[in-house]
């Protein structure tokens, strides 16, 4: 019995030592990022601080704000009709959601490039209706370019968790509200909007965040005088090699990060109840084994959805129509770019008519199969490594704290958000002269195993807590639990976090590009490549085919994670 145990025991304890290796892995380049300060003996406030460091600072939350603005302004209408309304095509809005984590910000860049670049499809369109010399829209390379391009990559962000929350508010108040003579306007600003409220502002923060890490729509868009801190950083270490700059921009960075990131955890607790990181079970209504995926829907469908009319009123088919609009121009159209780029070339040899001779000798270039294989391989160690992280912090989460009442392993999962890619980039090289792929495995591991934690620890957290105390009493063993109740609950929900990780980790430009590993290439590094040596054709092609992979796994990994359903017996 005990050799079986051991037997048993031996994966979980090698996936246990990966788990610790991976804290471990994280917390040395992000100590060696900020070693420059002391190393010099220059460390303190006088020494981080600096003009410059306040500047660029005051920049990027300017972006940060302003693109969470958009995002909400656009997000917000948005929900309203997703959440209320029925009409032609509010499915396929609603599958937009999934964008901001399939797509990558490269191939946002290149779209609004291909779309409102000065060579682009819009001012082209313009020159030729209204027979103009030069190129009317210039905005893409300034402020206004930047936080439009952030803003509307995110609004998808904000309108799937407001239209979450919205959708199951019970209409009670608002009924009891229009039986009073209460108009709509008012029912919004006195009932509905504090009802959704905790959503918006969850929605908002990572947003904010996500907005604050901006380095590649900045970096290829960022006029003179446009930088945040994350471009400022990449610069200082691998441009100027300016370790102290670097090393400072990184801390002050990572220290208004964490501010935020604690301030998003805090909402999340607050408001979130079916969303995000849950880390305590739902007493009440506590759904049992057995139950099947339709009782389960049938039980949590809120009645409003059922009786969801179609826009009626004048005033709404006006704002939908303006709004809907705007969508079309500044988030579908840039992507619509892309493909328009790699179908209608006008490159070397190539007069703007349709073809597939672009894609066929972009797919038949030994750097772009190079290329593949590299990603392919880097991504699927990126998502096993993720997700066996996720499982093993989510089991030690659900025996060592199954009410959620310890602050410090619930805090865990989030520090990581709280770190960029430059900045964890940055830390590796200072320990390592050469990056490797290895390197850049752990880096992005190190980083995305929270995200792979979102998804699995829920589907652990729904077992109610007395098939921990029935499986304790067939066995004692810790690791008879993980493998005949924690695994096969988690299995599907494994699959989708493996998914999620390898679709990310496949968009990644920023890890490849600081690390800078020799002769190698990701997709996604190599797309940035191409922009950045002029052949744009074919960096549109090139990143079409990377957006068609990350949607491909992003989209299976969507239907394990939906189609997980309950706990069978």
């Amino acid at each position: 019995m005990k050799l079986r145990q051991l037997v048993m025991g031996l994966p979980v304890l090698i996936v246990l030592c990966l788990f610790v290796l991976v804290c471990i892995a994280f917390l040395l380049p992000l100590k060696a990022a900020f070693s420059p300060l002391w190393t010099d003996g220059t460390a303190g406030f006088s020494a981080i601080l600096t003009a410059h460091v306040v500047q660029t600072a005051l920049f990027t939350f300017k972006v940060a704000f302003g693109a969470t603005v958009i995002a909400l302004a656009v997000g917000i209408p948005t929900a309203f009709f997703t959440s209320r309304r029925n009409f032609f095509g509010r499915k396929f809005l609603l599958s937009l959601s999934a964008i901001p984590f399939c797509i990558p910000a490269l191939i946002v860049a290149l779209g609004f490039v291909s779309f409102f670049g000065i060579n682009g499809v819009a001012n082209k369109l313009l020159q030729w209706l209204f027979r103009l010399k030069t190129s009317p829209l210039k905005f893409l390379y300034s402020f206004w370019g930047i936080i439009i391009a952030e803003g509307f990559y995110n609004f998808p962000l904000v309108m799937n968790t407001v239209n979450d929350t919205w959708e199951r508010i019970p209409p009670d108040q608002s009924d009891a509200a229009r039986l009073l003579g209460a108009g709509e306007i008012r029912i919004f600003r006195t009932i509905t909007f504090y009802q959704i409220l905790p959503a918006i502002i969850s929605a908002a923060i990572p947003v904010f965040l996500y907005c604050f890490f901006s380095f590649m729509i900045v970096l290829l868009f960022g006029a003179v005088g446009c930088s945040t801190l994350e471009v400022e950083i990449y610069q200082a270490a691998r441009v100027t090699l300016n370790f102290h700059e670097a090393a400072s921009l990184a801390l002050f960075e990572t220290l208004c990060a964490f501010g935020i990131v604690v301030l998003y955890s805090m909402m999340e607790q607050r408001s979130a109840k079916n969303r995000g990181i849950l880390f305590s079970a739902e007493k009440k209504n506590q759904p049992r084994i057995g139950q099947t995926q339709k009782t389960l829907f049938r039980a949590h469908k809120p009645a409003q959805i059922q009786k969801r009319p179609a826009v009626h009123a004048a005033v709404e088919k006006l704002c939908a129509f303006f709004l809907f609009s705007i969508i079309l121009l500044f988030f579908l159209a840039p992507f619509a770019g892309i493909i328009l780029a790699g179908f209608f070339p006008h490159s070397r040899g190539y007069n703007g008519t349709f073809t597939f001779s672009l894609f066929y000798q972009l797919i038949a270039s030994h750097g772009f199969q190079t290329a593949l294989l590299h990603t392919i391989g880097i991504a699927s160690a990126t998502g096993f490594l993720s997700a066996a992280t996720a499982f093993t912090y989510s089991c030690i989460l659900r025996q060592s704290d199954p009410n959620g009442q310890n602050l410090f392993l619930r805090t865990i999962p989030v520090l990581p958000m709280a770190v960029s890619s430059i900045v964890m980039g940055f830390g590796i090289t200072m320990l390592i002269s050469r990056g490797t792929p290895i390197a850049l495995v752990i880096a992005q591991t190190t980083l995305n195993w929270p995200l792979a934690f979102r998804q699995i620890y829920p589907s652990l957290n729904r077992l109610p807590l007395e098939t921990d105390d029935a499986a304790r009493l067939l066995s004692s063993n810790s690791f008879d639990i993980i493998y005949h109740v924690y695994l096969p609950v988690s299995r599907r929900t494994l699959l989708s976090a493996f998914g999620f990780a390898f679709a990310i980790s496949c968009g990644d430009t920023t890890l490849p590009l600081v690390l800078a590993i020799p002769d190698f290439d990701t997709l996604s590094l190599y797309t940035y490549r191409l922009a950045g040596s002029y052949k744009f054709t074919q960096s549109c092609a090139s990143g079409a085919l990377l957006g068609l992979l990350c949607i491909m796994v992003f989209t299976i990994a969507g239907k394990l994670k939906s189609e997980k359903g309950t706990v069978n017996e």
